[in-house]
């Protein structure tokens, strides 16, 4: 069984495993901590803001 690689495929195979590489390493850095949160108060949401500025806001809620 013969494998053929032309170099556009080889180069973007290089990349890829590049790329998953520094991703990996990113992950991994000993320097990003964690914040530990407060749970005796609970945080309630802002619906509305007196404001003489006419503004709109749009929010997104992934969970309510």
């Amino acid at each position: 069984m013969f494998f053929v690689f032309s170099k556009e495929k080889i180069q973007t195979y290089l990349v890829s495993i590049l790329t998953v590489a520094v991703l990996i390493g990113i992950a991994n850095i000993e320097s990003v901590k964690t914040i530990t949160t407060s749970v005796t108060e609970k945080s309630l949401p802002i619906y509305n803001v007196q404001t003489e500025e006419k503004k709109v806001a749009l929010t997104m809620n992934c969970a309510w």
